[in-house]
């Protein structure tokens, strides 16, 4: 074979070489391109049905908590209610006499009581040391 042939064939083979990589360049990058995007779609579905799980558990954990908060509130009420009804208006009167006599052997405190109206409760009023 002479040198000009194997240069024709060279260059042949070449363009074949080349025209092969543009062509898989062309439709190999848009085949990649739908591949890419096919498996984007389906990592977005994976990640948005993470996030539905974790605000659903984020929903049962603020109902837990809520529940928390009404048998909190119960206990309360009940315990209030308890209270309210052992609690008699001379037994009041009787724990605030002696509250009274607890401040007034302290030496500390310059708080006068004073009861007033039908059920003795006190008037409180702070004595100013200048007066």
């Amino acid at each position: 074979m002479n040198k000009t042939a194997t240069n024709w064939l060279t260059g042949l083979l070449f363009l074949s070489v080349l025209s092969g990589l543009v062509y898989g360049v062309i439709f190999g990058g848009k085949n990649f391109n739908r591949y890419q995007k096919r498996e984007d779609a389906r990592n977005e579905v994976l990640v948005n049905e993470i996030r539905i799980k974790q605000q659903e558990q984020l929903i049962q954990v603020e109902k837990q908590k809520a529940e928390i908060r009404v048998q909190e509130a119960v206990g309360i009420a009940k315990s209030q209610s308890i209270i309210a009804n052992s609690l008699s208006e001379h037994y009041l009167q009787y724990l605030a006499i002696q509250a009274q006599n607890a401040m007034a052997g302290d030496g500390t405190h310059s708080v006068i009581y004073v009861p007033s109206g039908l059920n003795g409760i006190p008037l409180v009023r702070t004595i100013n040391d200048s007066n």
